[in-house]
């Protein structure tokens, strides 16, 4: 399906650059969107999976098919050559749906069975867990809360957002609304620090996001995807093979004992990774973020969210500042770690004489956070063992860098070499087609390919509510206007402002447009 964003990009862009022109006023405008029930079918995913006997914990793969430069999509890169050993080129263990056509799905690799909805409203973490218990569906009662790895294993990075396959997995409502896709997990968040952002303060729990696929901490209410099945998937099983490497038995991957301990951006932490030796192996690789996340220890109760047991993790230096930029205080910190995912966005998908074409880039890269996920203040964000992208190159950099990126290679596993990729795994009966511009590429909301919009255009535009924003964000109002800059100032670059926040252009102008409806009515 293609969504025509333009025109309501460009009033969007309008509204907020009039925000930042003059002074608007902010009303409360949270809440919940139910959506519609669409009747279950009895179909077959045409995926083959990988064989994972013996595997308690089979990664499924990322599913991602194309490959990415520093900001765009390219053909797969041949070996030496640079960006070469990226996500595409390494396929694990394919991922394969049963619609049960009673609401429910099973997941073929790892045997667990999904709710194909989630719930049409949000609830507290602790109403979350009593839904469950409560919850008959298919005429099964031992529903529960999924844990974060569990919820995470039915990612998809085929094609962008949303990042879940929706020929399976149900969003709420029309999935216009950020706030819609948050989804409880089983697992508090229980790190603490003395510089936290509001979000990760009092009991949060571990969310992943259907449409922009984070993990992060939060509170509140959010929605629920009740799961059922063997309760040993995700857990780790790691053996210190004493000669620099760790291997987790659970998923059949070998890990680098040590991270390369010193700051690299995207494309050279795939040159590292396709050089490496360690241990006399020399078939290292840039882990997928499937795999990568695998290693979170969500059971921490102190940085590094890793078990220390077996991994050594180069300590890094988080500033705190004030909130007039000073300096007040330091604390240690562990790396964000690269994965070889991109964050894709796809502007144009075509089908000729049986060859697909698809235009659109990635400017990011998604990471997990061992330490804290902090803000350019030093304050705490998402949380320690949190998800996101970050920008692959300098030029593109933003809070990521408030924490050094490094590697923690990965070898091995039901893992086969794909040089070329494979644009296959596109989906065009669900791929999201954006305009330029909408995901952090290119235009800034201007008229197509255009220069940024003006607002000084003589009309009056609906003016973005900044607390109805930040709350469909999952973010603080302070947060948002800090990123934004001061009003009276010139129009903020929006796709600046959406890496600063660990968020991408489209959400931070649809979550603006959004409220700037509800400030309208």
């Amino acid at each position: 399906m293609k969504y025509h964003k333009g025109i309501i990009a460009l009033i969007a862009a309008m509204a907020i650059a009039a925000l930042f022109a003059g002074c608007v006023s902010q009303t409360d405008n949270s809440g919940a969107v139910s959506g519609e029930e669409t009747p279950a079918t009895v179909t077959e995913s045409t995926a083959t999976p990988a064989t994972a006997t013996g595997l308690t914990y089979p990664i499924v793969d990322t599913n991602q098919g194309l490959c990415f430069d520093n900001s765009e999509i390219i053909s797969c890169p041949a070996k030496g050559e640079a960006f070469y050993g990226q996500d595409a080129q390494y396929t694990g263990i394919t991922p394969s749906y049963t619609d049960n056509g009673d609401g429910t799905v099973t997941d073929e690799v790892t045997g667990l069975i999904w709710a194909q909805d989630l719930t049409d409203s949000a609830m507290s973490w602790k109403d979350a867990g009593a839904y469950c218990e409560d919850l008959v569906l298919a005429g099964y009662d031992d529903w529960r809360l999924p844990t974060v790895k569990e919820l995470w294993s039915i990612r998809d990075f085929s094609q962008g957002h949303p990042w879940v396959d929706t020929d399976y997995f149900y969003l709420v409502g029309d999935g216009s609304d950020l706030a819609q896709h948050h989804s409880w997990t089983s697992n508090l968040y229980l790190i603490e620090s003395e510089y936290q952002n509001e979000q990760v303060i009092g009991d949060p729990a571990w969310i992943v996001n259907d449409w922009t696929g984070h993990i992060k901490a939060m509170s509140g209410k959010r929605f629920v995807r009740a799961i059922r099945g063997d309760t040993t998937y995700g857990i780790n099983d790691f053996v210190d093979n004493g000669d620099g490497t760790v291997t987790d038995k659970a998923t059949g991957l070998m890990w680098s004992q040590d991270d390369n301990g010193e700051m690299l951006y995207w494309e050279e932490a795939l040159a590292y990774a396709e050089s490496a030796t360690i241990s006399g192996y020399d078939d290292w690789r840039l882990p997928n973020i499937k795999e990568l996340q695998s290693i979170a220890d969500y059971s921490a109760e102190e940085i590094p969210a890793m078990d220390t047991g077996v991994f050594s993790l180069t300590e890094v230096t988080n500033v705190i500042y004030d909130s007039d930029g000073n300096q007040i205080d330091t604390q240690v910190n562990y790396p964000f770690y690269w994965s070889g995912t991109s964050s894709l966005h796809i502007e144009e998908y075509t089908e000729e004489g049986g060859e697909v074409y698809v235009e659109g880039g990635s400017s990011t890269a998604w990471f997990f956070s061992s330490g804290y996920n902090t803000l350019p203040s030093g304050y705490d964000l998402h949380g320690a063992g949190s998800v996101c992208f970050g920008a692959k190159s300098e030029e593109n950099a933003g809070v990521e860098n408030s924490v050094e990126f490094m590697v923690r290679l990965v070898r091995g596993g039901d893992v086969t070499e794909t040089p070329n990729g494979d644009p296959a795994t596109i989906d065009n009966d669900r791929v999201v087609v954006f305009e330029d511009g909408d995901t952090g590429m290119g235009n800034r909301g201007g008229s197509p390919g255009g220069e940024q919009g003006s607002s000084d255009s003589g009309e009056e535009h609906e003016m973005p509510d900044l607390t109805a924003a930040a709350t469909e964000l999952g973010i603080t109002e302070e947060e948002l206007k800090a990123a934004m800059g001061e009003p009276g100032q010139s129009s903020p670059d929006f796709a600046t402002v959406a890496v600063t926040l660990g968020i991408t252009e489209a959400e931070l102008t649809d979550a603006l447009e959004n409220s700037a409806k509800e400030e309208q009515r």
